[in-house]
């Protein structure tokens, strides 16, 4: 089922005064109640617009939502729970919301239109993983999925669990696992039209001008397979089976820049930083990843896919810290007859994808980190 947010409701809601009010922490409990409960009856007038015309020039206008409210007091509560969200303070929702874009596009994520959920572009690929997964042996270990909404331009998005919701103030880290994240079709594709290109030559030596060969160097113009296979060396991603993609420390800012850093040594030392000498949050994260790899030789879904441009998603507070699986846009349904361990290096043509590679030197890591602390 495809649930639509009307454009009248969409613009109403958008310009409702209290959703970017703050409710203040040394409000009484009664105080709060009363706020909260005016704002909901000032969207109930505002959505229910025939009644509004009909009623509001009336000197009872107020006491009528009131015993309207009253009369439906099962529509009311229902009506009361999916607009809750919109009393979350500003900050806040700004805050728990931003882990769906560290390191997406601009434009892809939007805040759910229920609570505790975000929504992000459709992409059928992704929406047929999320479907099996709800079911399969990982189902803990990924987002709840909700199905698909439709905006206000008509544009389609999956509706998925928001992963911050239950922490507060979080940090968050995203690790891109597995030894490539490019598709064996994608580079079937760019060899299809084996065109040197020069904007990947200009970007190869934005990042490293002694990379391009005499040849490329002399025509400055390089092949997209080339360009992949040579993108993906830079980081730790061929040898460790995993790259940090981004880290964002609570209250900090975002940090992006790891598609350099290679060696065991290096990636160590960030996964550390992020860490930040917490013994407990070290070992709360090593067991979770544990339960993952058991959970995984167990589960259909992953014996039958492989998995490419997937990553782990690390989110801990103060309190706590758990991993999840995210990013299925690149999962593939094994082609008949092809049977892969997960565990071995790619070579052209076997769809290995190095998953459990990558796994696995995240546990060794941990337990180095935990065995130094």
């Amino acid at each position: 089922m495809t649930t639509t947010i009307t454009s009248t409701s969409n613009e109403y809601l958008s310009k409702w005064p209290y959703y970017q009010c703050q409710i203040s922490s040394s409000c009484s409990s009664l105080e709060r109640n009363k706020l909260i409960n005016n704002a909901l009856l000032d969207i109930w007038q505002g959505l229910n617009t025939e009644e509004l015309q009909l009623s509001s020039s009336s000197p009872t206008y107020s006491k009528y939502f009131e015993g309207h409210v009253t009369k439906n007091r099962r529509s009311w509560k229902a009506f009361s729970n999916a607009v809750a969200t919109f009393l979350t303070p500003t900050q806040e929702k700004e805050e728990r919301h931003q882990w769906v874009q560290l390191v997406g596009h601009r434009g892809t994520f939007k805040k759910g239109i229920h609570d505790g959920y975000i929504l992000k572009e459709l992409s059928e690929h992704e929406k047929y993983c999320c479907e099996i997964l709800q079911t399969d042996s990982l189902k803990d270990f990924v987002p709840k999925y909700n199905g698909i909404v439709k905006d206000a331009e008509g544009r389609l998005f999956i509706e998925m669990e928001d992963l911050l919701a239950s922490f507060n103030e979080p940090s968050i880290m995203d690790c891109k696992i597995g030894v490539r994240t490019y598709l064996e079709e994608e580079l079937d594709k760019a060899e299809c039209n084996p065109e040197p290109r020069t904007d990947l030559y200009n970007k190869m030596i934005a990042i490293d001008v002694s990379a391009p060969t005499e040849k490329e160097h002399e025509e400055k113009k390089i092949l997209k397979t080339r360009y992949m296979i040579w993108r993906e060396s830079l980081s730790s991603s061929q040898n460790l089976g995993f790259r940090i993609e981004a880290i964002q420390i609570s209250h900090g800012s975002m940090l992006k820049e790891f598609h350099r850093i290679k060696e065991c040594d290096d990636v160590k030392q960030q996964l550390k930083n992020f860490l930040a000498n917490s013994l407990s949050r070290a070992n709360q994260y090593l067991e979770r990843l544990f339960e993952l790899r058991s959970t995984c030789i167990r589960s259909r879904f992953f014996r039958s896919h492989e998995l490419i441009g997937s990553s782990l998603l690390f989110v801990h507070d103060k309190k706590k810290a758990s991993v999840w699986m995210i990013d299925f846009g690149k999962t593939r349904f094994l082609p008949d007859g092809i049977h892969i361990t997960h565990e071995k290096s790619w070579i052209r043509d076997s769809h290995e994808d190095g998953y459990l590679i990558g796994l696995d030197n995240l546990i060794t890591l941990l337990q180095e980190i935990i065995n130094e602390l």
